[in-house]
């Protein structure tokens, strides 16, 4: 009875019907990506949807972004349309990058190349005497500005983080020699040449000029001294307000400047001019104008040249010639020989400042021209004068009132000129006499001046000093 029992039951396990377990069908999600880039400064947004995944809002998009920490330059409409347009990768997010300072720099207001450019000329042609190697300067003129350096703006990426900038270098100091700084510029502290040397800007009173003055230089001209290593060839002009040192030599060119030393000598050729406010000291000048408002010292010789100088002429070297030309002093003029014995034409004056001489020779030509002047327009102004003004053209009547207006012109500078006549005269006459001594010998030729007075010399002199005394012309030993 058991077993037959558990036969049935088991019979009717096997035929009851089968629970088959159903599984929720498996939801497939979109693929929404986002990348952010190794500098943070850029997050792209990728959606993906495979085939048969569920729909999503926007709303899942913007919380995906947010759970990769995007917090900083989310652009709305670029997210829009990457969930508009799936497939397609776009930046969804930009960082703002730090700007860094910018470096301290200098603004130069003077030109500090020095390149040099030829002077044009108002016809279009180049002057290559002029090349403006130079940049001169006066007192408080501005040379330059300091930019400083800026600290750059911090910035953040797009995970909100900032971005540390990174501030300019600033610049050194650029003040050198003579340069003087004022807050963030610099101005000269003197007259002279702009230099620019190891960063720094300097003002010196001194330009330098290590060969000759010539095509490869052009004419010189300068506030401060100058110095020429080699010579000044014909033709071209070294000018300065500064003291001038040639080293070589003077060859027809023109030369000015407080003092200047020529170590040479000056071979004028015959258009050599060389004029000092002060001081020229040369070995030699020959077929030169020379003009000093104190000295001129020369140690060899002067020949055939016209020479001046408001205190002393001395030419005491080994030879201590002077001969041909005209030598001019206001107090003294010294030497060893002064003419040759065979006469040569020679002029020694004393007691006479040549430049006032100059000015005063000048001024009385001058004279002549306006009294010339004058003279005319007060012909036609008679002329014009005696016709019927009733009648008078409207041309004539302005040329009437142009020779008037001349007319007092010209007699006022007339005026002018003849005190300024009354003032030098008065100064030759107040001038105390000039002195001439040569040590060794004055040759037949020679005329010698003394303030107004004159004396030719007919005979070989020696160790002998000439002076004015007693309205005369006095010969006495040398010392």
């Amino acid at each position: 009875m058991v077993d037959g029992g558990s036969a049935l039951e088991d019979a009717e396990v096997l035929d009851a019907p089968k629970v088959v377990e159903i599984k929720p069908e498996k939801v497939i999600e979109p693929d929404i990506r986002v990348l952010v880039s190794r500098d943070r400064m850029e997050a792209v947004l990728t959606i993906t949807l495979p085939p048969g995944c569920r729909s999503f809002s926007m709303d899942e998009v913007l919380e995906k972004i947010q759970k990769n920490g995007i917090v900083f330059g989310v652009d709305q409409n670029r997210i829009k349309k990457a969930y508009d347009c799936p497939g397609f990768s776009v930046t969804c997010a930009t960082g703002e990058p730090a700007v860094n300072g910018t470096n301290g720099s200098i603004r130069y207001q003077v030109n500090v190349e020095n390149t040099g450019r030829p002077e044009e000329r108002e016809d279009g042609s180049v002057d290559f005497k002029n090349l403006n190697l130079f940049t001169m300067v006066q007192p408080g003129d501005l040379l330059a500005e300091r930019i400083p350096a800026t600290p750059g703006t911090p910035g953040t990426d797009v995970l909100g983080n900032p971005c540390a900038a990174k501030p300019g270098k600033d610049i050194l100091n650029p003040a050198g020699k003579n340069v003087q700084a004022v807050d963030n510029t610099f101005v000269a502290a003197i007259a002279g040449q702009v230099l620019l040397a190891n960063n720094k800007i300097n003002v010196i009173p001194v330009i330098e000029i290590k060969e000759d003055v010539d095509v490869s230089t052009g004419n010189i001209e300068f506030i401060g001294d100058v110095i020429v290593r080699g010579s000044v060839q014909p033709g071209f002009e070294v000018k300065a307000e500064g003291n001038v040192e040639i080293h070589g030599t003077i060859s027809g060119g023109t030369v000015e400047g407080r003092n200047v030393v020529i170590k040479m000598g000056i071979q004028g050729m015959h258009r050599g001019y060389i004029k000092a406010m002060e001081n020229v000291v040369a070995k030699f000048i020959e077929n030169a104008t020379v003009h000093a408002g104190v000295d001129v010292m020369v140690s060899d010789v002067i020949l055939n040249s016209r020479t001046s100088a408001s205190k002393r002429v001395i030419v005491e070297g080994k030879r201590g010639l002077i001969v041909g030309g005209t030598v001019m002093a206001g107090e003294e003029i010294r030497a060893k020989v002064v003419g040759t014995h065979m006469a040569t034409m020679t002029a020694l004056e004393v007691g006479v400042n040549p430049m006032l001489r100059e000015e005063y020779q000048q001024i009385r030509s001058e004279i002549k021209k306006v009294n010339i002047n004058i003279e005319k327009t007060q012909k036609a102004l008679t002329i014009l004068k005696s016709m019927d003004q009733s009648s008078m053209s409207p041309d004539k009547r302005e040329m009437l009132l142009k020779l008037t207006k001349a007319q007092f012109h010209l007699s006022g500078q007339g005026e002018t000129m003849k005190k300024r006549i009354a003032v030098i005269e008065g100064e030759f006459a107040g001038m105390r006499d000039g002195r001439i001594k040569v040590l060794d010998t004055i040759y037949p030729g020679v005329k010698i001046v003394v303030g107004t007075l004159i004396k030719p010399i007919s005979e070989v002199l020696k160790f002998t000093s000439l002076y004015a005394e007693d309205g005369e012309i006095k010969i006495g030993s040398f010392k």
